[in-house]
């Protein structure tokens, strides 16, 4: 049997496959903080209203 030789780019591939994934849970988890935040924010505005109100 012939052993398949990895190619440069193959390995360069391989070797920035954890970088790409650390950089999108980094992306994912600033995307998912805004998210948030926004959605707080809206949640505030909605309510702030009836505050006077006790309920």
């Amino acid at each position: 049997m012939r052993k398949r030789r990895d190619d440069p780019a193959r390995k360069a591939f391989k070797d920035s496959i954890p970088l790409l994934g650390a950089i999108f849970l980094a992306i994912a988890s600033v995307v998912y903080i805004m998210y948030r935040s926004w959605s707080n924010r809206l949640y505030v505005e909605k309510w702030k209203d009836y505050e006077d109100c006790g309920i």
